[in-house]
């Protein structure tokens, strides 16, 4: 907070003179300055000015703050410092932190090292769909070949290049069932998509994983894929009706609507559902010196059981599936 307050009242730090001066220790500090833009001109700073600051940057890589290391990264990748290699393969491959691998990757791809392919390789199998994407166009920029068809078929879905899938040759299915247990319902979508797209039987142990799935387009997905796999369609039903129901109660959204009118709409995910509820609250206390507390409240009330009814069928209506 101090030094928040500090660089509130003196100002922009001059980042253009501590450059002159090769006053690297002051630019590293800045890396964990509050305000991005400094962020961002202190880590170009050090990446023009060579060796002395890479000497210092590598040895703190693994530093506490994240912004800092993601500074560093940025830097070392602008000097092509191939010494960080090793550096920069460990935050790859254990960083907790999503942007840290992610740019880690992108500067392996201009720093290379002997490590950087097969950490890259690594990352095409990670959580997170954008360190994939990095660690696949650092791949791209290296140079780097596809070893076997399961290899390019983890880069090609790493790289989002889902419509190169079905036309290349010998793709097996596993990188895309690897796939269907990502967070993104996107990429789960994608790679079940591929699944009926290859047409594998293989896909079968995805089925009732796909099935259950909490996105109603992923599960859709998989009702049009897995015949193509050799699954029975008389199969499909059974295993869907054990999967988690994600429908609105009818009976929440109706009690919310009756005692707290709008609010029940709100919970349906109508933005409009807490304007209707400040609405009728805002009436209610405005004119109950005129037309008396209890008279506005039995209006209110019977407004409610029309929503409430509206309510109940709305949510009675809406797909199972």
């Amino acid at each position: 907070m101090r030094f928040q307050l500090r660089s509130l009242f003196r100002g922009p730090p001059d980042i253009n003179a501590l450059e002159r001066n090769g006053d690297v220790d002051s630019l590293l500090r800045l890396l964990t300055d509050p305000n991005p833009t400094v962020q961002r001109k202190a880590a170009e700073a050090l990446g023009r000015m060579g060796e002395p600051a890479a000497n210092k940057l590598i040895g703190r890589t693994h530093h506490a703050n994240r912004t800092f290391r993601i500074g560093a990264v940025e830097a070392l990748a602008d000097i092509r410092e191939s010494r960080a290699g090793k550096r920069l393969t460990d935050l790859l491959l254990t960083d907790e932190s999503t942007e840290v691998r992610w740019v880690a990757a992108i500067a392996l791809g201009e720093t290379g090292g002997g490590g950087a392919v097969p950490a890259l390789c690594t990352a095409l199998k990670d959580p997170d769909k954008y360190v994939r994407y990095g660690a696949a166009l650092a791949l791209e920029h290296l140079g780097w070949t596809p070893a076997s068809a399961e290899d390019r078929g983890y880069f090609l879905a790493a790289a989002q290049r889902w419509d190169e899938i079905p036309s290349a040759p010998d793709v097996p299915a596993a990188p895309f069932i690897h796939h269907v247990h990502d967070s993104d319902p996107e990429v789960r979508a994608h790679a079940v998509e591929i699944l009926g797209k290859l047409g594998t039987p293989d896909a079968k142990v995805a089925c009732d994983l796909v099935l259950r799935d909490a996105s109603g387009d992923v599960r859709w997905k998989g009702i049009l894929a897995f015949p193509d796999c050799g699954i029975p369609l008389m199969h499909l039903p059974r295993v869907l009706s054990k999967r988690k129901r994600e429908r609105k109660s009818p009976y929440i959204a109706s009690f919310l609507n009756f005692f707290f009118l709008g609010l029940g709409y709100n919970y349906l995910g109508f933005w409009w559902g807490l304007l209707l509820f400040q609405a009728n609250v805002t009436a209610i206390v405005t004119l109950a010196p005129v037309f008396g507390a209890v008279t506005l409240y039995l209006i209110s009330y019977l407004i409610s059981t029309v929503a409430v009814a509206h309510t109940w069928y709305y949510v009675r209506g809406l797909p199972d599936l």
